[in-house]
């Protein structure tokens, strides 16, 4: 075979080191046709040869295609991937930060943990003087009220059943405290 190929590299000197022709002579049917064009040279042995070439390349150009394609689809699908993920970071799994380990899941409560109140009434969280004013002249009932609403986030059915009352008393006394609560801090504004 060595002997056909210097033959065929005095005959087309340009092609040598071209790494499609040395791929398409290693196939024993390629070398066969080469063999047939060396040794008697004709127009149908030379058309086969090309056309056989023709369809060699032709498979190295598409493999290098599907290859090419696939590698630029799975570096733009990773970027997508990365960039939706960058968007839509899950809150949960995001690290605390600071001192703390950990994630924000980590710091959910369990089914039966208690949950820390900060403040045990609004009395204690109030910070505007003239709110804290018109809230301590409200009735003990109307305090109680608001404190379940808005410090232990109760619905008025719940604090009816807490308070042994009807919801509509509760719900009544809530509006009640409400009003004075705006009547009182647009007396002194």
């Amino acid at each position: 075979m060595d002997s056909l190929k210097e033959r065929f590299y005095r005959i087309y000197p340009d092609l040598r080191g071209n790494k499609a022709v040395e791929s398409f002579m290693t196939r024993p049917e390629h070398q066969e046709l080469l063999k047939e064009f060396l040794t008697s040279p004709s127009a149908s042995s030379e058309d086969c040869l090309n056309e056989a070439f023709k369809a060699h390349y032709f498979g190295i150009r598409f493999t290098s295609y599907v290859s090419s394609s696939l590698y630029f689809h799975s570096v733009n699908f990773d970027k997508k991937i990365r960039l939706h993920r960058g968007r839509q970071l899950l809150t949960l799994d995001q690290p605390l930060g600071g001192d703390e380990d950990g994630t924000f899941k980590d710091m959910i409560p369990g089914h039966g943990d208690p949950i820390p109140l900060p403040e045990q009434s609004l009395e204690e969280s109030i910070t505007d003087d003239s709110l804290l004013h018109a809230y301590r002249k409200l009735t003990d009932r109307q305090k109680e009220i608001l404190d379940l609403a808005y410090v232990r986030e109760l619905s008025d059915t719940e604090i009816a059943d807490i308070l042994k009352v009807s919801q509509q008393a509760v719900s009544k006394s809530h509006k009640k405290a409400l009003a004075k609560l705006k009547e009182e801090l647009r007396k002194e504004n």
